[in-house]
């Protein structure tokens, strides 16, 4: 997230008026450059076909530490004329010692529909649970307008805001929902001919209590191996301003947990 004002800057100067002009994009982006969105999908791709990418990765060490740690992830798109649509999702377990240390999902789909050149309205849905957080469910739907600022070879720089009803479960029955604001941005840019870098961001502030903040990000590096095969190397970071509060079983002491869980992945990946 960090990263943002810079690669929003350099794209801003590479489309100067003393720079090249970029050619202009059609309503929906074209079925050569959809590689860009999903991460370099090969370029013989057919309208009306999902296209995407699997990713895994999983580690084992045993020794002193018997850890074992699994994660999958996901992302395929589908164009048809003025029609987009995008599904994503997560799926991560770990273990220690034979006992669950951690296990999360998240899964999300998205709709957009092009009215002009590069703005598209939006709906999304996303659910996410998360055991070490006390989440037994999150959930969302959304609808609003999109922006694509920038869509070549080089670039893809979307914006988007709109409205979203929000809602909470925790394990210990506490449930919170709220009408917020989306606010999202994705930014992809070639660093090389094998090489991409990638961050996207949403976050949902409460239109009804300004201490109800959610949001989560992906920064990520793929490099491509094969016509089919991919590795990287990506940090994913979920926020919640109004952790679930619990009760430390081995102190006693009761109060909430970490607003910020960040989570780091080395994959490998096939795309289609």
């Amino acid at each position: 997230m960090i990263l943002l004002p810079l690669f929003l800057g350099s794209a801003l100067a590479a489309s100067n008026p003393e720079a090249p002009a970029p050619v202009a994009s059609p309503a929906v982006a074209p079925l050569s450059s959809l590689a860009s969105l999903v991460h370099d999908v090969p370029e013989e791709v057919e309208e009306g076909v999902w296209h995407g990418s699997v990713n895994l990765g999983l580690s084992k060490s045993e020794g002193n530490a018997d850890i074992e740690t699994y994660a999958l992830t996901g992302k395929a798109v589908r164009v048809v004329d003025i029609h987009r649509y995008t599904l994503e999702g997560l799926w991560y377990y770990a273990t220690q010692n034979g006992f669950r240390t951690q296990r999360r999902a998240l899964f999300s789909g998205k709709y957009d529909q092009f009215f002009s050149e590069k703005t598209y309205f939006w709906l999304n849905a996303l659910a996410e649970t998360n055991e070490q957080a006390a989440l037994d469910l999150r959930w969302t739907v959304g609808a609003g307008i999109g922006h694509q600022f920038r869509d070549d070879d080089e670039w893809r720089i979307n914006g988007e805001v709109g409205l979203a009803y929000f809602n909470e479960e925790f394990d210990s029955g506490f449930d919170n929902d709220y009408l917020a604001a989306r606010v999202a941005w994705d930014i992809w840019k070639r660093l090389s001919d094998t090489v991409v870098f990638g961050h996207f961001a949403e976050f949902f502030p409460s239109l009804e209590d300004a201490d109800d903040i959610y949001g989560r990000a992906e920064t990520y590096v793929e490099a491509q191996l094969s016509a089919r095969m991919t590795a990287r190397l990506s940090w994913i970071a979920v926020y919640d301003n109004t952790p679930a509060i619990v009760t430390d079983p081995f102190t006693g002491i009761t109060g909430p947990l970490k607003r910020l869980d960040n989570l780091y992945l080395l994959n490998v990946g096939w795309t289609f």
